[in-house]
């Protein structure tokens, strides 16, 4: 059984539903590389935390963390990478005896992560982070200050905090955030060609004309999210969804309504009938980036 393979039978227990309480554990044929299965895996769950290195697990972790990996190894964990994806927590790591070592998978139910709540003052942000069970990983800081000189206008602060957090990457394989420098998903070099389109955003104008949209995300279901950019203050900034001019408009900043498409029936989207929410980052950078 080849990596592929092996990550094939992990999507096969995810689409089947069968995990319960208990964790549901695969031992990988001998020979199997821990590094290259998990780049295999990474190929479309994105990238791992670390929950165990050298023999030493993370004694933070929480059930919101990922502790279900690490709980049915005991003392013969070695190395354990993790990732929160959709209702599933997965694992890909190695154990070891004094007699032998191997590579495990171990796949676990994950609880929505909103069950305990938020902390008191929480930004949106921060709610999404928690939403979706996601850890921030080092990345390169965008240059803000140049972004928002190139595109001539400031850029709402709940979007930066957003970017800053999260990076490139898409909620509940829904909707994907343009990033700066990402490469294909670049939100300057967006704006700039939708500004060029004078009849993309009927009945409106695109940006940078007065009260013009400004795309933010992309989505395969052929919807457009933007910004309508009708108010200095970009914090007050509506945002519009849309398929081919058909606009429905919600008066809330960009996390307010992430969330709210995520978790609230009310607002429409098939994301709210979700058990769990998950965010899957796009190592999308470009070289300037």
């Amino acid at each position: 059984m080849e990596d592929s393979e092996v990550a094939a039978a992990i999507w096969k227990i995810i689409d089947s539903s069968v995990v319960g309480g208990s964790p549901v554990i695969l031992e990988a044929p001998g020979g199997t590389s821990l590094r290259e299965l998990l780049a295999e895996v990474g190929r479309w769950a994105g990238r791992p935390r670390n929950l165990a290195a050298d023999g030493f697990t993370d004694p933070s972790l929480t059930e919101r963390t990922g502790l279900p990996l690490v709980e049915p190894f005991g003392d013969e964990l070695l190395e354990m990478r993790g990732w929160a994806y959709k209702a599933h927590w997965i694992g890909c790591g190695s154990v070891g005896t004094s007699h032998r070592e191997r590579v495990v998978v171990v796949i676990a139910q994950r609880e929505d992560p909103a069950v305990a709540g938020f902390p008191e003052g929480a930004s949106w942000a921060e709610k999404l982070r928690i939403l979706t069970g996601w850890e921030p990983v080092p990345q390169p800081a965008v240059d803000w200050p140049a972004v928002e000189a190139d595109l001539g206008t400031p850029l709402p602060r709940d979007y930066k905090e957003i970017v800053d957090l999260f990076g490139p990457g898409g909620f509940d394989d829904y909707v994907d955030l343009l990033v700066p420098g990402a490469l294909g998903m670049d939100l300057v070099v967006w704006a700039k060609s939708d500004g060029d389109a004078t009849d993309l955003w009927e009945p409106h104008a695109g940006y940078p004309a007065p009260g013009g949209l400004l795309r933010w995300g992309a989505s395969e279901q052929e919807l457009d999210f933007v910004w309508q950019t009708r108010t200095a203050d970009p914090d007050d900034w509506p945002i519009l969804v849309g398929d081919f001019g058909d606009w429905e408009r919600f008066d809330c900043g960009l996390g307010e309504f992430l969330f709210r498409m995520l978790t609230d029936v009310q607002y429409g989207f098939p994301t709210s009938h979700l058990h769990a929410h998950f965010f899957q980052r796009h190592d999308l950078r470009s070289v300037e980036g």
